[in-house]
């Protein structure tokens, strides 16, 4: 079995109003499979991070053919939400297999310290006008990632 994907959910803030747009981002060794905005006013509950699993399924059968036949590993932090029987149903739903994360450790996954170090160093000082614009600088920054 491989592992294939990682996530984290980050707030990336915006300098220019003080507002924060929170990215839960899912990659593997290859890049970065989805990225997913929670909408304002939104809580990131076990309901919505079953549809955000639904749609990373989805991501990794477009973008890494034939991982889904060999059963991914899914890395991810233990917030609860991440952890509730919703999405721990749907995990299992949609054939991926989760690797647990050690509760000694910080609450991001031991990996999100290099891809939000690196974001954020990237985004800082940088003044955004709307939320499109930050996603856009965002992305753009995971797509030409080292």
């Amino acid at each position: 079995m491989e592992t294939c994907q990682l996530s984290s959910t980050q707030e990336v803030p915006n300098s220019t109003v003080g507002w924060k747009i929170t990215a839960t981002i899912f990659w593997d060794y290859k890049g970065v499979l989805l990225v997913d905005y929670i909408p304002q006013k939104t809580s990131m509950i076990g309901p919505y991070y079953g549809e955000v699993l639904t749609n990373l399924r989805q991501a990794v059968k477009e973008k890494r053919r034939g991982i889904l036949t060999r059963g991914p590993l899914l890395l991810h932090g233990n917030a609860p939400a991440l952890m509730s029987r919703v999405a721990q149903a749907i995990v299992k739903d949609i054939g991926f297999e989760q690797l647990s994360h050690p509760p000694y450790s910080p609450d991001l996954v031991p990996s999100n310290f290099y891809l939000f170090r690196h974001l954020k160093k990237h985004l800082h000082g940088t003044r955004f006008f709307d939320d499109d614009e930050l996603k856009q600088a965002t992305e753009s920054y995971l797509d030409n990632m080292p």
